[in-house]
């Protein structure tokens, strides 16, 4: 008798909070995938944008002098890059952003191939609205960009040549593969609600007060997930529970931490990615600028000739020797600051100590790299890392600061590599 009691009760809670839930499940899952959809498409421009300007800038910097076409050929600081992809391939390797550079409206330089594995060279970009504010000396940005049939997220930059508008550079990422991304947040977002729904229909009506109260509480959370917010926390009532609705709370914020580090750190090595650890060094960056106690030195590293052991060993071995490294710079790194992976074998390491401090801990962290030897096969080999390291006085902007360490990590692999350039 007790047993159908329960029975009635769970089925007449569950009819009349049934109804009501699944809608507003519905609405927020309608409102999150916009939220999330307009979010990622706003990161991406960001993205895009700075791919296409330091494409430009990495380009400058190889070729330095004036952009030409000359009987069909097209000349950058006086080399010859028809057809020479190379660097655009790198560019597309480190952020996985296809790269285009423009003549006027054609393309001279490209990483997008077609149907057959061609390269999509001497092409023309003919929508009249792009060419029109680019060559006005403009940038330009568009959601859905068709290229050999497939949507593009889009972003133009003019390219000069003496101070006149002659090409653009485009950085581009298919439609496909963001709204893959948003489908897997969407369906996690789905899934936790999924969960607080059958939740929610076992509980008693005794205890309807507060299990509405830990609901709306865990809504909040849901809601916050669904607009990339990350900063809200559970509140201890629902996660001291020993219920099923405290068994949602965890498993909300479960889901919610797999969900960031799905955002926030590099699949292969555990670090930080470019984007948390950017957001990461601001909040360091900010402490030191109030004059707070407090130091920050970055230190840009890039492991020497290492597309050579990919070519040698394969990408297996590499990624081998990245998940390596990343260990030595967590190990050392450990309530000292944070590495991040910046892209492809470019490591950041922020130190959350003086300059002086700093140089020591990362002269400790070459020695290790140096001295490791890593086994492949029936293959040992080592490798070496050049640094390019700048201190953060509290005035630098972030991009400055980076590309201090950026230029002095430049500077140390134009002469010689394996070492720490301050």
């Amino acid at each position: 008798m007790r047993k159908n009691k329960k029975g009635k009760l769970f089925f007449s809670l569950a009819g009349l909070m049934a109804v009501p839930i699944l809608i507003l499940g519905v609405i927020l899952v309608i409102v999150g995938k916009q939220s999330v959809s307009e979010g990622m498409e706003l990161e991406i421009q960001k993205s895009l944008a700075g791919i296409a300007r330091e494409t430009m800038d990495i380009y400058g910097l190889a070729y330095p002098g004036e952009i030409q076409m000359e009987d069909d050929r097209f000349y950058m600081g006086g080399v010859d890059l028809t057809g020479d992809c190379t660097l655009a391939d790198r560019i597309k390797e480190n952020t996985g952003a296809d790269i285009s550079i423009f003549w006027q409206n054609k393309r001279v330089i490209t990483t997008i191939r077609d149907k057959n594995g061609e390269r999509i060279i001497n092409t023309t970009l003919d929508d009249e609205r792009i060419l029109n504010a680019v060559l006005s000396g403009n940038e330009c940005y568009s959601r859905n960009v068709q290229i050999r049939n497939m949507g593009y997220f889009a972003y133009y930059v003019p390219l000069y040549n003496n101070g006149e508008v002659c090409g653009m550079i485009f950085a581009g990422t298919s439609n496909e593969s963001v709204v893959a991304n948003v489908q897997t947040i969407v369906t996690k977002i789905i899934l936790v609600f999924v969960i607080a729904l059958a939740v929610m229909l076992a509980v008693v009506s005794v205890f309807a007060g507060s299990i509405v109260d830990c609901v709306n509480k865990v809504r909040y959370y849901i809601s916050g997930l669904a607009d990339n917010d990350f900063t809200n926390q559970m509140p201890r009532t629902v996660l001291r529970r020993n219920d099923e609705i405290g068994d949602m709370g965890r498993h909300a914020v479960e889901v919610a931490e797999t969900i960031k580090e799905l955002i926030a750190t590099d699949g292969l090595t555990g670090l930080y990615n470019r984007r948390a650890g950017r957001t990461e060094l601001a909040k360091c960056m900010e402490e030191v600028s109030r004059g707070r106690d407090g130091y920050v030195t970055v230190a840009m590293g890039d492991i020497d000739f290492f597309k050579q052991i990919n070519d040698h060993y394969g990408h297996e071995c590499g990624d081998k020797v990245l998940v390596t490294i990343a260990g030595i710079f967590k190990k050392h790194l450990e309530k000292k600051g944070f590495p991040i992976r910046w892209g492809g074998e470019e490591f950041l390491l922020v130190f959350k100590e003086d300059g002086e401090t700093a140089l020591s801990s990362l002269q400790k962290i070459v020695e290790e790299i140096c001295n490791k030897t890593f086994d492949y096969g029936d293959c040992q080999f080592s490798v070496t890392i050049t640094f390019g390291v700048a201190r953060y006085d509290g005035k630098d902007s972030m991009d400055s600061l980076i590309k201090k360490a950026d230029d002095l990590l430049y500077r140390g692999k134009a002469e010689g590599r394996n070492r720490i350039v301050v």
